[in-house]
């Protein structure tokens, strides 16, 4: 993938395909090792080991507060259309808490990654996929994106999303 980077660079800059059509024409770019990979190659920040590094200060905060955002498995395909972009958990029905059947990332309706190992890992790769599919960060999530940016990632990457 690195031997082609400019490449797909320019495609993604130039004619801004949708999160759907990039993925079927650069399907091995859609892994966890690749998006850690271009994100690397984009920012030279090391995504995941940067932003783990940082979660687990952060943790208990942010499990309150993602626990309130829980929706019901009926309504799963309405809210992939309605929200740009976003990281999915679906939780086996009756199972303990952390007990997961698939944890995911959606980018315009379109599932991008699934069966992703955590939560954190999944927050992770939904930062790496922006910078890959070279997105806006959506307004009402200006704050996540800061802190996450900030605090997170320490400050890197330098590049603004707003």
């Amino acid at each position: 993938m690195s031997k082609t980077f400019s490449y797909r660079r320019k495609e993604v800059v130039q004619e801004n395909p949708a999160a759907g059509e990039f993925k079927a024409r650069w399907l091995a770019l859609f892994h966890i090792d690749e998006i850690n990979s271009e994100f690397h190659r984009i920012t030279t920040v090391p995504l995941e080991t940067t932003f783990m590094a940082q979660l687990d200060s952060h943790l208990p905060q942010l499990t309150s507060i993602f626990n309130k955002k829980d929706i019901e498995g009926d309504y799963i395909q309405r809210d992939l259309q309605k929200f740009t972009m976003g990281v999915y958990v679906i939780n086996k029905k009756g199972g303990e808490i952390g007990a997961q059947d698939d944890i995911g990332i959606y980018v315009e309706g379109e599932v991008i990654l699934d069966n992703i190992g955590s939560v954190a890992q999944a927050c992770a790769m939904m930062l790496g996929v922006i910078y890959v599919l070279n997105m806006a960060y959506p307004k009402e999530l200006k704050y996540s994106y800061e802190f996450i940016k900030k605090v997170l990632l320490k400050g890197f990457p330098p590049k603004s999303l707003d």
